[in-house]
């Protein structure tokens, strides 16, 4: 067996074994009182909950690869390049997190949230991890290995053109203002698409584009550990992701539209 590919499944493994744990104290915490602190504005919170996450996973991988790179939310997203961080990758492995993905989910008690470890290989992930401890749905992506929900493999949706899709979108925190683009966006969506829905966690809705439950998403200002896991389980899904000119998504761009790739011309056309 290629020792690459075993060093990979072995990571992969690791991956799972720590978002379980993280989950798990997430689940703890839940039954405590939050403390929780605005970050650019009300619309970009962060609570001790991120941060013991973040500090858990950090931690293990610390431990057990201790020359692997890791780029995460909480402890990098403060950096005024944090966003384009991927534009020249630090070579070698790499470890991209997300410790709470949808903390305004998490905040109002709706469970439609996750943990989110991507990994990537000189810039190019290669595996992904996505794990709502509520709801115990564990969605995981290996490249050239398939993306699978609790070990069920998964495909994208066969919807044909628009009018049978399903979307999803988001806003930034800085969009959440009258007059948003994103407004604009879903109002050229109208009577075209099935609908649309704002759900607040896109490790979660690439991955649900992944199981054929959202036909597309579209969404400006995601950083990399917003995307990274969800990206490649989508890709191994046979789905398909861009920026908003229709070329293939990298982790430093800072448009990206995803869908079930019959679809992915006409999403496009609609959003420009």
């Amino acid at each position: 067996m290629n020792e690459q590919l075993t060093h990979e499944d072995a990571i992969m493994q690791d991956a799972i074994r720590y978002v379980k744990e993280a989950g798990t104290l997430i689940m703890e915490l839940m039954k405590m009182p939050l403390h929780i602190q605005e970050k650019k504005n009300q619309a970009d919170l962060v609570t001790e909950v991120d941060v013991q996450s973040e500090q858990l996973l950090r931690s293990r991988i610390h431990q057990d690869y201790p020359d692997h790179w890791i780029l995460s939310e909480e402890t990098d997203g403060g950096r005024e390049d944090s966003h384009h961080t991927l534009k020249q990758p630090p070579a070698g492995y790499g470890w991209i997190i997300d410790p709470v993905d949808g903390t305004i989910n998490f905040i109002h008690n709706i469970a439609h949230f996750a943990i989110s470890v991507g990994i990537v290989k000189d810039g190019v992930p290669i595996g992904g991890v996505v794990y709502n401890p509520v709801t115990n749905e564990l969605y995981s992506g290996q490249k050239q290995g398939g993306a699978f929900l609790n070990g069920r493999k998964l495909q994208v949706g066969l919807e044909q053109d628009i009018s049978q899709a399903l979307l999803a979108t988001g806003f930034r925190a800085l969009d959440w203002k009258p007059n948003s683009v994103v407004v604009e966006q879903i109002g050229r969506m109208t009577g075209k698409a099935r609908s649309v829905r704002i759900m607040g966690a896109a490790s979660l809705d690439l991955c649900l584009v992944a199981s054929g439950r959202l036909t597309g998403f579209w969404h400006d200002g995601l950083y990399p550990w917003d995307v990274a896991a969800g990206m490649v389980i989508l890709q191994e899904a046979g789905g398909v992701l861009t920026d908003a000119a229709g070329k293939t998504y990298a982790l430093s761009d800072d448009s990206l539209v995803a869908s079930n790739a019959i679809i992915h011309r006409e999403l496009m056309s609609l959003l420009k």
